[in-house]
């Protein structure tokens, strides 16, 4: 045979025999005959499915722009850019799903990206390691057991986007390395790294703590500046404006993050580690829903590690040292901000270590008072176990917005099983090198992804909403004694059949107000469901009611109650609609009085204490509106009471009341101070004291009447 013949045949063999035991494994865990009739099964899949079809409604019947959804969190509406997958991602699978449907759209999606995660680490692997059969097992084993495959049963395909770019960018800034950091080299990594920032905002974060090791490497060879010129500035250049969109949809809504509380349970607990795969078919169980959906996999992991310390003993020095120590960064970052194992662990508290992190917790308190609540750190937090990562949290802008930290493995994930491969590969005869590859191919293996029928089976209650010719929002709430808002995707989903506003949204972000309204639940659905009807919201959608919801004394009437599809869905549970009623109290106030305030009485309403909170909804903006006060104080012997307002943190006025007689008091609310949907007023008092004949309130100031009228 020629010899140039024989060297090219084995190249393409050498490329071809990879590909193919790779889509011999896809196929098998994803199969490709559900395409058209199925979707995959996880609420995240409904957001991409949700996405699709706002997308090209907006776009082709309502020609207007898909970045604003009107119908949920009504009635402000909400930007929706700042989804996972957001307009960059969309944009991409929306030609897919004009052609051939949203079920292939993501499914084919789903295998190319998955597909580049898998061609980017076995070309990184390959690059290190010179080992074909080591770069095809690392690269199925970082396609798996970066996490996003498992959690397509819950998360979508977003993920993948994000650690497809991350180990393309890992291959690029190895590349530069090796070519001195020169410009080119480093615009490609830029361009890499700005692209999947656009592709999910998930790798500013991985990249940048990638990106950090490399610049460290850079700095020491006098090449700093090269690097953040053509590198980080290309990435800026390229995924910065699809962070401005995420900012500005965040700020637009007011978006609140995961609460401290929340990220405190989201550590990575090291116990996960090193288990076998749980989606093998072999596995009987599932993991648990409240653990992270990764494992690093017992034999990938397990043997990398030994090959790492035997190549340590041995004396090689690995070119993988650099992704090492990003992997051990990671670690880190997924950590979080307190070690658990099955939850946070607990210790003595220690005087010296608790003063540190009081010094962070303030720090938090100014920075983002939304966050540290508290202004001083916690009993509860002071006996466990924390990280210094707590600072990130509180310095950083939108560091809570970064959901999970546990992701953060994934750049452990990579780091592990190249560095596994090359130290393989330089200690262990050829052989010995395709067995381990073996046996990692085999616990690759996995459970075909769970499917549903697509399209989605419609729930009879949602049916029953889009037929109701009755105008009117909805409320949809979870089933509970006291009822808190529904905020899922099955809600926003939702949105699509009925086409009804809807007060609820997508978890875990929602506008502060909405917080608000968690907080006051209670006084929401049951003191005051009249504000509830003269805003417009005329049905109450109830998930999941127990069968003792009559028991609960709500203010609502029966709609009806309706059973789940007979074929799979989202919806596979009943739900029950009531009405909400438009009158039944005195119209005191039009405003939501969330804390700070008595019950209702014939009269009017007191406010309890010496502050008092509530929310209005602005239906437009554009011009000015008048607060209209009718009050009156409880006075305490000398000592004059005293009123003050502010509107969405501006001061409105101030009136005093010497002779403890009632005001009737007019302040004008500028246009530029009112925002379109909710805008936050604060009462604020100079004392409360107890009434006589008894009473155990606090009172400050009684109202007549608090009512916000727009126009001059």
């Amino acid at each position: 045979m020629d010899p140039r013949l024989g060297a090219l045949t084995r190249r393409i063999g050498g490329w071809l025999i990879p590909l193919w035991v790779w889509f011999l494994w896809l196929h098998q865990a994803w199969p490709a005959r559900v395409f058209f009739t199925r979707a995959p099964a996880g609420e995240d899949t409904l957001e991409v499915m949700w996405a699709l079809a706002w997308y090209r409604r907006a776009l082709f019947e309502l020609h207007t722009s898909p970045l604003f959804h009107p119908l949920a969190f009504a009635p402000p509406g909400w930007h929706v850019a700042k989804l996972h997958h957001g307009p960059f991602l969309i944009a991409l699978m929306l030609p897919a799903a004009l052609l051939s449907g949203d079920a292939f759209a993501v499914h084919f999606f789903g295998w190319l990206v998955y597909s580049l995660a898998f061609l980017g680490a076995f070309r990184l692997a390959y690059l290190l390691s010179r080992d074909r059969g080591l770069a095809t097992a690392a690269g199925i084993a970082y396609a798996l057991f970066h996490g996003s495959y498992a959690a397509m049963r819950i998360y979508g395909n977003h993920l993948p986007v994000a650690t497809a770019g991350l180990v393309w960018m890992a291959w690029a800034l190895e590349r530069a390395r090796a070519m001195g950091w020169s410009p080119r080299a480093l615009r490609r990594a830029g361009i890499l790294w700005g692209l999947g920032i656009a592709g999910n905002l998930y790798l500013m974060l991985l990249g940048g703590a990638l990106a950090l090791v490399y610049i460290w490497g850079a700095w020491r060879r006098k090449r700093l500046g090269r690097f953040l010129l053509y590198g980080v500035g290309t990435a800026v250049a390229i995924g910065g404006p699809w962070v401005g969109l995420w900012v500005h949809a965040i700020r637009q809504d007011q978006m609140l993050g995961q609460t401290l509380e929340t990220a405190r349970g989201n550590g990575y607990p090291w116990a996960d580690a090193l288990t076998w795969n749980p989606y093998h078919p072999g596995s009987r169980h599932l993991p648990r829903t409240d653990r992270p959906v990764l494992t690093l996999g017992l034999v990938p992991a397990g043997s990398s590690l030994i090959g790492l310390g035997w190549s340590q003993l041995a004396g090689r020095r690995l070119r993988s040292r650099r992704l090492l120590r990003a992997a051990a960064l990671g670690a880190l970052l997924a950590t979080g901000i307190a070690l658990r194992a099955d939850a946070p662990l607990s210790i003595p508290e220690i005087p010296a270590v608790r003063s540190v992190y009081e010094g962070i917790w303030r720090i938090g308190h100014v920075r983002k008072p939304e966050l540290f609540r508290e202004p001083s750190l916690p009993e509860e937090w002071a006996r466990q176990v924390l990280t210094p990562l707590l600072l990130l949290w509180a310095v950083v802008p939108f560091y809570e917005a970064a959901g999970t930290v546990w992701r953060f493995i994934a750049l452990t994930a990579l780091g592990l099983f190249i560095g596994g491969a090359e130290a393989w590969s330089r200690i262990a005869p050829r052989g010995f090198r395709w067995g381990w590859a073996a046996l990692w191919l085999g616990e690759a293996l996995m459970r075909p992804i769970p499917t549903l029928p697509w399209p989605y089976a419609i729930h009879p209650a949602f049916e029953w909403l889009r037929r109701n010719p009755e105008p009117g929002a909805v409320i949809d709430v979870f089933a509970d004694h006291t009822p808190g808002l529904h905020l899922s995707r099955v809600t926003v989903m939702a949105t699509e059949y009925h086409r009804r506003p809807t007060l609820s949204g997508f978890p875990p972000f929602h506008p502060r107000w909405i917080e608000a309204l968690q907080r006051g639940r209670g006084l929401l659905f049951r003191h005051r469901p009249d504000w509830l009807g003269r805003h417009g919201f005329r049905f109450l959608v109830v998930h999941r009611p127990p069968p003792d919801w009559r028991k609960w004394g709500w203010p609502f009437s029966l709609e009806g109650c309706f059973e789940p599809p007979s074929v799979p869905s989202p919806w596979d549970y009943p739900i029950c609609i009531f009405r909400i009623p438009d009158r039944g109290e005195p119209e005191i106030t039009n405003l939501l009085l969330l804390g700070g305030w008595s019950g209702p009485e014939a009269w009017g309403i007191w406010a309890e204490g010496t502050e008092a909170e509530a929310l209005y909804l602005a239906e437009a903006v554009g011009g000015p509106a008048t607060l209209e006060l009718e009050a009156f104080p409880l006075c305490r012997a000398g000592e004059p009471q005293r009123l003050e307002v502010l509107f969405n943190g501006r001061r409105l006025g101030e009136e005093s009341f010497p002779d403890c007689g009632e005001r009737r008091i007019r302040w004008e609310i500028p246009a530029g101070a009112i925002r379109r949907g909710v805008n936050e007023v604060r009462f604020r008092f100079a004392y409360a004291a107890p009434p006589p004949a008894g009473d155990a309130r606090w009172l400050a100031v009684g109202f007549r009447r608090i009512w916000i009228a727009q126009g001059p």
